[in-house]
């Protein structure tokens, strides 16, 4: 029998929401990012596009579009580059001292940021789990893209956030 994996806190799911929330508003304007993106969209769009459109026609086509296909590793590369000194920069503003965060979300007012991101379905794991550097691009691309379900998530997390306290470690 395969032992049970150990499920997500609510803490871990706060700590992960936070941090990946922050990383996607950065990486939205990190001009690295953008370049990543464009590269990305045109080598893969327009192979997969081709060989799709002469396989199955316009339908096939628009499916292969909507798929997340696999990171070429040159690519990968860059993605971790660009997210490097985010995630350097989102952890010298973290809480030394894990209790500090445990206390700042100890409200049950911070539930609601959990409900809000859990009740969308994004095809990829979702704000509230721990996102490698692909998945965080992947949301970022969407963002770029104009995608109006994750922007209605982001105004509902932006509209929870503005009842929030501030940070104690930001103060």
């Amino acid at each position: 029998m395969a032992p049970k994996r150990r499920g997500i806190d609510r803490e871990e799911k706060l700590e992960n929401l936070v941090k990946n929330q922050s990383m996607i508003m950065m990486g939205m304007f990190e001009e690295g990012l953008s370049d990543v993106a464009e590269m990305l969209t045109s080598a893969m769009t327009a192979g997969a596009s081709a060989i799709a459109e002469a396989l199955g026609g316009q339908e096939a086509r628009e499916q292969v579009k909507k798929e997340i296909a696999p990171v070429p590793p040159r690519i990968r590369t860059e993605i971790e580059a660009a997210f490097s000194d985010i995630r350097e920069e989102i952890g010298s503003q973290w809480p030394k001292n894990p209790k500090v965060f445990t206390r700042y979300v100890s409200s049950p007012a911070f539930d609601k940021g959990i409900e809000i991101v859990e009740s969308y379905d994004f095809k990829r794991p979702r704000l509230t789990e721990d996102l490698n550097d692909t998945m965080l691009a992947s949301y970022v691309f969407l963002m770029k893209s104009g995608d109006k379900q994750l922007i209605k998530m982001f105004e509902e997390l932006g509209e929870w956030q503005k009842g929030l306290p501030q940070p104690p470690w930001t103060t």
